[in-house]
């Protein structure tokens, strides 16, 4: 049956111009791309950059997976002039715009203008986007619907361009998935990471608007400028080429110092060291180049050779001046602010640049995460006037100290919002670099980070949760959107209380802690994996067959590996308890449904490997994501729950049991959104406030949907905002309490660092009724090697207490949440009369109180 032919809207340059196309079928109006007796041709010059006609071809291609009709492509227009063409063009008034494209439409003419080769490519790819091509079509086997005809919207668009000029991904870790599978499955013939490899990977990234890439370093994958092809491969995508902060001048040190280790030391051996960075500097006169300067250890290590903070910030200095010589010499013609460099104070190397340390100013300083997802540092004034700019290094998947997490995608797309948006505000807004591990596996994450360096200057704090439901739309369909991005939501949400990898409560090498969770709350959690996963199978059902292999690589597996982990590790801890109380069958048949959550992860990732799109990832997946004997015991716990006999009873802590719940008493004058005392405890949400008070400028407490633990965390934005005591922004919270009596505030905040360079806290203050504003704050936490700091990341939370003043009377009262600085993200608060478990830390995260 002929499909009826359909238009696309080629609207303006926010999120749904490059996300979700709206589409009209009855319409057959406009540019016709594909009729029943015409294909308009690419028009593509000769001369025109080698990525814009393998953008071309690529767009030819997705025409032809759409409607089953190719574009031919020529530099020759239609002689006939009412042809439709596809003209693709360099625009001059462009030409200052970096990587700025345009999209316009007559009835005979399609026009891809562009500031630049990139800027072509981008607005090609776009096109394929409108026509229903997903970027992941290749990546996860998201399928088209067939058409038979293609009429894109009349008309010109605004100038569509980045918000941060330099955007990409840091390939690593990648030996326990991308490179076994490029090796065994996709390039046996390269035998590791290879050209055919990073083609498909550079295709990706334009697809999704991204520039650049830092290779994989992992030990065993060969050096990218090593492998034959790559560099090359490169330069045909103007794919812009780095390296990570361990890495300098491009030097994979992991795979090309071949000397002893100890000699890559430039305080006793600076000829050697600087031979050695001059290779690669002299070979690299090709392509787009940034330069990472600076120096440390082999593989992620401390560097060498200066022992005090005094000592490394001189050698630090002398290094940059003798990398800079290099550049300048045999790359910018004498002057090395010609060549792109940056600097990345990352791990311990951030407290002595914190300590004076002196940065040429044309080089562009990378701030970077925690490593589970939280800015580290923001700019000074004086920092964000750098002619280099400032960046970011952020982490999407990590191994490493204190726990890895490198198997499912589980970071909140409304935390990188949250984090990346305050960055770009802070003047972030040269370079953001995303470690996304093997990348196949972080699709979600990986794609929204990229998508949102393009838009950071024109969103809004419900930017994260629409997009969920613009991606659901656009790979699995409209109808399907809304099921697909609350699945993707709760899985992120509890996700954030524990990931699936750190699941055990002991730190690696340490021996064996039960959870502080008690059995209510264990079972609270297992039938949330329960429903999530009973609704992700029922989405599944109501998919056609073409879209079940892209269903299980977005969706299934993801929530499956976290349930099943779950169950493995909640079930075991529920059998201990059951085998320390006495009831020795109850513990024999969860100790068995423990031991089923341990086949279910292994009969997803035997099918994921095995049995997806006919094999075509084998060998892409693992085990938590890395290879059990040589890397686990550093960065995880055992591997191997301990089995049930094996824990002594005295080691099995009962933690207290939760409180038996009776119904809040709700007064008869209470509105909707009021909070009750329920057994001595009001629990609070914080986007779940009465009313607000915005600063006069219109800034002031916002819900971002999607943060934190409930889902639902507030923060001040802008992050620029001036606050004044006097005139402080607030949320309110009315609530009624029973018993009356003394009280205090549990505030949980998310593990954010401040804003100001040199603070040590995070603060705000709260007020109750008209009562003076009571200061509150984080005072630990922020030193990453401290145990303070580790206990907050794994659990994504802080928490601090304010004793209130004056004991409550029974009746209705209003709580106040100050704003005192921005920076601050608070989730949950908790006002305590007595009822609180002392141990309260737990995962339960309802609400006492009808939903606002």
């Amino acid at each position: 049956m002929r499909l009826r032919p359909f238009l696309v809207l080629l609207t303006g340059g926010l999120l749904c111009s490059s996300t979700q196309a709206a589409v009209d079928l009855t319409n057959s109006t406009g540019f016709p791309l594909v009729t029943a007796d015409h294909v308009a041709p690419l028009i593509v010059p000769a001369d025109a950059a080698e990525v814009v006609h393998l953008a071309a071809a690529d767009f030819a291609a997705d025409v032809e997976r759409v409607t089953g009709q190719r574009p031919s492509i020529s530099d020759t227009p239609p002689t006939d002039p009412a042809a439709p063409r596809i003209v693709i063009t360099l625009a001059p008034d462009l030409a200052d715009r970096w990587e700025a494209f345009q999209l316009s439409a007559s009835a005979t003419e399609l026009t891809v203008a562009g500031a630049d080769r990139r800027a072509l490519a981008f607005g090609l790819y776009e096109l394929s986007r409108r026509i229903g091509v997903s970027p992941w079509a290749w990546w996860a086997d998201v399928p088209v619907t067939p058409r038979d005809s293609l009429h894109l919207s009349l008309g010109t668009e605004p100038v569509d361009q980045p918000a941060v000029k330099y955007r990409g991904v840091f390939l690593n870790d990648e030996g326990w998935g991308l490179r076994p599978w490029a090796a065994q499955t996709f390039e046996p013939e390269a035998g590791n990471i290879g050209p055919k490899t990073y083609a498909r990977i550079f295709e990706l990234l334009l697809r999704l608007r991204g520039n650049s890439i830092w290779p994989a370093m992992h030990p065993g994958t060969t050096p990218f400028h090593l492998m034959p092809g790559n560099a090359a491969t490169a330069d045909r995508y103007a794919i812009v080429v780095g390296s990570s902060h361990a890495e300098p001048m491009l030097r994979n040190n992991v795979g090309e110092w071949t000397q002893d280790h100890h000699l890559y030391n430039y305080v006793t051996n600076r000829e050697g060291v600087l031979a050695y960075w001059e290779e690669r500097v002299a070979a690299r006169t090709s392509g787009e180049s940034i330069f990472t300067l600076g120096m440390r250890g082999i593989h992620d290590s401390g560097m060498m050779g200066a022992d005090t903070q005094e000592e490394r910030l001189a050698v630090w200095e002398r290094i940059f001046a003798d990398q800079r010589d290099l550049l300048a010499r045999h790359l910018g013609d004498g002057d090395p602010t010609r060549i792109a460099q940056i600097f990345v104070p990352y791990k311990e190397v951030l407290p002595d640049y914190n300590a004076g340390l002196r940065v040429p100013d044309d080089v562009t300083i990378v701030w970077p995460d925690d490593n589970f997802g939280y800015v580290r540092r923001y700019a000074t004034p004086a920092e964000r006037a750098r002619a280099g700019g400032l960046g970011v290094y952020y982490h999407l998947s990590y191994l490493g100290a204190p726990f890895s997490w490198l198997w499912v995608d589980t970071i909140p797309t409304a935390l990188i919002w949250s984090e990346m948006t305050r960055a770009y505000e802070q003047g972030a807004r040269t370079l953001w670099i995303g470690n996304v591990g093997d990348f196949k596996g972080q699709e979600l994450s990986a794609e929204y980070f990229l998508d949102l360096a393009w838009h950071a200057d024109r969103t809004t704090p419900d930017h994260a949760a629409t997009y969920l439901q613009r991606v659901a739309a656009r790979d699995f369909g409209a109808e399907h959107a809304a099921a697909i991005a609350d699945l993707w939501t709760r899985h992120q949400v509890l996700a954030a209380a524990r990931k699936p990898e750190h699941l055990q409560w002991q730190f690696p090498t340490r021996s064996y802690q039960p959870t502080t969770y008690t059995a209510a709350e264990m079972h609270e959690r297992l039938d949330a994996y329960a429903a999530l996963v009973a609704d992700t199978e029922a989405v599944a059902a109501t998919l056609p067959a073409a879209a079940q292999d892209a269903f299980f690589q977005r969706v299934t597996y993801q929530v499956g590996i976290a349930a099943a982990m779950n169950e493995r590790y909640f079930r075991a801890e529920l059998a201990r308890l059951a085998k320390a109380s006495g009831i020795d069958d109850a513990a024999d048949e969860l100790w068995a449904e423990s031991e089923a959550g341990d086949q279910r992860w292994r009969e997803l990732t035997r099918h994921y490997n095995e049995e997806v799109a006919d094999g075509k990832w084998r060998h892409i997946v693992q085990f938590n994501g890395m290879d059990m004997e040589e890397w686990r015991p550093r960065f995880q716990p055992d591997p191997d729950i301990p089995p049930l006999d094996s824990v002594a009873q005295e080691q099995v802590h009962l933690p207290p049991p939760a409180p038996h719940r009776t119904p809040p008493v709700i007064p008869a004058d209470a509105r909707p959104g009021d909070f009750f005392e329920q057994d001595g405890v009001i629990s609070i949400h914080a986007g779940h406030f009465t009313s607000q008070r915005d600063l006069s400028a219109g800034a002031g407490w916002r819900v971002v949907p999607g943060l934190g633990r409930t889902g639902n965390a507030v923060t001040i934005l802008p992050s620029t905002a001036t606050i004044e005591p006097a005139h402080a922004p607030l949320l309110s919270y009315r609530f009624h309490v029973t018993t009356g009596g003394p009280a205090t505030v549990h505030v949980r905040l998310l593990p954010t660092f401040p804003i100001e360079a040199d603070a040590e806290a995070l603060r705000f203050a709260l007020a109750v009724n008209d009562g003076p504003a009571q200061p509150g704050a984080v005072t630990d936490g922020f030193n990453t090697r401290a145990q303070a700091w580790r206990e907050r990341v794994v659990t994504n939370a802080t928490e601090t207490t304010v004793k209130l003043a004056e004991p409550l009377s029974p009746g209705w009262h209003t709580l106040h949440l100050i704003g005192v600085e921005p920076g601050v993200v608070v989730d949950k608060l908790v006002i305590d009369l007595g009822g609180l478990r002392p141990s309260y830390n737990g995962p339960a995260e309802t609400s006492v109180a009808p939903s606002s």
